[in-house]
């Protein structure tokens, strides 16, 4: 596990699946709150019956949930991504993430100084150049968002948070896991 902050949010990056864990041992990170679900499994989520009769609604390629009193009926899958909300909001647009390849909030530059020497540092400098830009393109989202957390769960379980309290206990829980 990685962790790290940048401006007013805490962040951890894990190489395991999270959102299950994360539900199961820190639900007061969702509870009470509002998701906007930018990606399921890689793509839009289309709320069914049951959650749109519990207020959710699909605009924009983007799902939203009403305030979460349960997470039992919570949707997961691999390449998921949601940005939490403390009231309920309604973005314009976002671009998604987590289905780039790799895509981490790690320093770009760690991983190109492990390579062996016998590897492609041309090719890991790009990759390194174009993970730093795709970086940028989300810290600047997420701040202008103004999102409690955000969560992805694809090639790298991602959470980031403003909340310092639930970032402690989030971090301590994936620790232990």
């Amino acid at each position: 596990m990685f962790t790290g902050s940048h401006g007013r949010y805490q962040w951890l990056v894990d190489q395991r699946p999270g959102i299950g864990r994360l539900i199961e041992r820190c639900p007061e990170a969702l509870l009470g709150r509002s998701l906007v679900i930018a990606c399921f499994d890689s793509g839009p989520l289309q709320p069914n019956a049951e959650e749109l009769a519990a207020g959710w609604c699909f605009e924009n390629e983007l799902t939203y949930t009403s305030r979460l009193d349960s997470l039992g009926p919570l949707p997961y899958d691999n390449y998921d991504e949601w940005y939490v909300f403390t009231s309920p909001t309604r973005l314009t647009s976002c671009d998604v993430f987590i289905n780039f390849g790799g895509f981490t909030l790690r320093n770009p530059e760690e991983p190109a100084v492990e390579l062996h020497p016998t590897w492609d540092h041309v090719g890991a400098r790009r990759l390194a150049d174009e993970q730093q830009h795709l970086q940028e393109r989300f810290w600047n989202q997420l701040e202008s968002f103004g999102a409690e957390s955000y969560i992805g769960d694809g090639d790298n379980f991602i959470f980031a948070t403003a909340n310092t309290d639930v970032f402690t206990r989030v971090a301590e829980a994936f620790r232990s896991a």
